[in-house]
């Protein structure tokens, strides 16, 4: 009986060893999955790898040796749990990112949204209450996006309609509202635009439909320069717009990176939205806004901003309204330190001096306000710049360790950048590599206030600033000193610009 009872025991703490054993090896395929996908990613220094491997490798060994000894067998299921917990979670934290990086830099369709709108008290309710109107069409010089959407229009309300073309937004929508026509079809890139020439027009015009038109484009530009080694620019453009990235709207926000990864300085150099500028081989030589250079893409605002400033743009990154609310409440806020006193137009208080702890909300105010201050435009733009300052020293802390799921996130559906995936890795692996400290100087081109016409809306006077082109000239020559590894401080910058 006592052999029998022995025999017992010695199967059931073979069981147990076996199901330790099965353990150790799920975090062992755990572990190399882990490390597999790091290697893909590749945004850590090869002496970090190392490190890491070593560690692994040697809680696998512990866990699947503890199996075999009757004093460590329960040290080791429990160190098995506690791994395959966190590499699990440390995989899903990895995939996500690199899913992530794939989709920001791999981007190659854009979306007009094209709207059928009324009056807001007009008493048709759907497409098909309208079908029988008088249509007025938003015609856009080289672009047929409307027509394709009249053509899927007809198709859903089962017969021709008949409508009007028309060059001009503005007087567009001045004849909606005037009963010349009943109803117009246009393209929401113009929104805001409309929005600050007819006052109210968000709650005097109501949308019966919209159609999305997505077209597909070919990357813009780019090179496969090593960034860890040669200086660069990029050029951030803020469309105004929420949702997703690809909608095609204006630029609000007009940012010239310049970054030295030799000697760690980086230089942003803004430019006013409403600077009165040629857009390259879009507008045959007459001026419209800046801001109005994202309705045509991209490449038309890095054309326009190379023709001005006289330099190389060679990356682009487009970031709207979603991306900036977004990063910010995933880093738990952010510290502005703000020129002036001011409120927003949105109801936002703003002291002057230090904001602590400021929402993604607040932030995005912040970012677009304009009409609260001195400088109109002009001040904007260093807001701007502020609000990224305060982003990348948030992300440079310890909040980017428990932010950065949520920045992923935020960035999935609401960033675009032609840097490619390896070079945005190395640019990581160098900074966790040496860990420097970058010295970030502002600068703003200037200009007066002004009204002219513009290419892409007609016969209606507009706010546009005129260039000062010295102040441009300035700029240009602070580019050009970062990207030849000339060290540029603040105070230079700001005695230059007589701030």
């Amino acid at each position: 009986i006592m052999k029998t009872g022995n025999n017992t025991g010695r199967r059931r703490r073979k069981k147990k060893h076996t199901v330790g054993k099965i353990m150790a090896i799920i975090q062992m395929i755990l572990s190399a999955v882990f490390l597999g996908v790091l290697f893909i990613i590749n945004i850590l220094p090869m002496q970090y790898m190392i490190i890491l491997f070593g560690i692994l490798l040697f809680l696998c060994v512990f866990a699947f040796f503890s199996q075999m000894t009757r004093s460590a067998h329960i040290i080791g299921k429990i160190d098995c749990v506690i791994m395959c917990i966190l590499l699990i979670f440390g995989n899903v934290y990895l995939i996500r990112a690199n899913m992530t990086l794939f989709a920001i830099t791999s981007n190659n369709y854009t979306i007009d949204r094209i709207a059928v709108a009324v009056l807001a008290d007009d008493p048709a309710q759907t497409l098909q209450d309208a079908a029988d109107y008088e249509f007025g069409a938003q015609q856009i010089s080289g672009s047929d996006r409307v027509e394709q959407a009249i053509t899927e229009i007809v198709d859903q309300v089962g017969q021709d309609i008949s409508y009007y073309n028309y060059d001009d937004v503005f007087q567009l929508t001045q004849d909606l509202y005037d009963g010349d026509v009943q109803a117009i079809i246009y393209n929401t890139a113009y929104n805001a635009s409309l929005e600050e020439q007819f006052e109210g027009f968000s709650q005097n015009v109501r949308e019966l439909d919209s159609v999305e038109i997505r077209t597909e484009v070919q990357t813009v530009g780019g090179d496969n320069k090593d960034v860890t080694k040669n200086a660069f620019t990029v050029f951030i453009s803020g469309i105004d717009t929420e949702g997703s990235i690809a909608t095609v709207s204006r630029s609000d926000v007009n940012m010239l990176v310049t970054v030295n990864p030799e000697t760690k300085q980086i230089l942003m150099t803004s430019v006013p939205r409403d600077y009165y500028v040629e857009l390259p081989g879009v507008s045959d030589g007459q001026r419209d806004k800046l801001t109005h250079a994202g309705v045509y893409g991209v490449e038309c605002s890095m054309d326009t901003l190379e023709s001005l400033f006289g330099v190389e743009i060679n990356y682009y990154a487009r970031v709207n309204f979603t991306t900036l609310r977004d990063i910010v409440d995933a880093l738990g806020g952010v510290d502005l330190d703000s020129r002036y006193e001011f409120t927003t137009i949105s109801g936002e208080y703003f002291t002057q001096g230090m904001n602590y702890n400021v929402d993604g909300s607040s932030a995005l105010a912040f970012a677009r306000e304009r009409y609260n201050l001195p400088g109109g435009d002009n001040d904007r733009v260093l807001n701007q710049q502020i609000v990224l300052k305060a982003i990348i020293n948030k992300c440079t802390s310890p909040a980017i360790l428990t932010g950065y799921m949520g920045i992923m996130d935020s960035l999935s559906n609401s960033f675009e950048t032609n840097l490619s995936q390896n070079q945005i890795s190395s640019l990581v692996r160098m900074q966790l590599a040496d860990g420097a400290t970058w010295n970030i100087v502002s600068s703003a081109v200037v200009g007066t206030g002004d009204e002219n016409y513009c290419y892409s809306t007609g016969d209606q006077l507009l706010d546009v600033m005129n260039p000062d082109y010295d102040s441009v000239n300035t700029a240009a020559g602070f580019i050009n000193q970062v990207i030849n590894g000339e060290t540029v401080t603040q105070e230079e910058v700001s005695a230059a610009e007589g701030m």
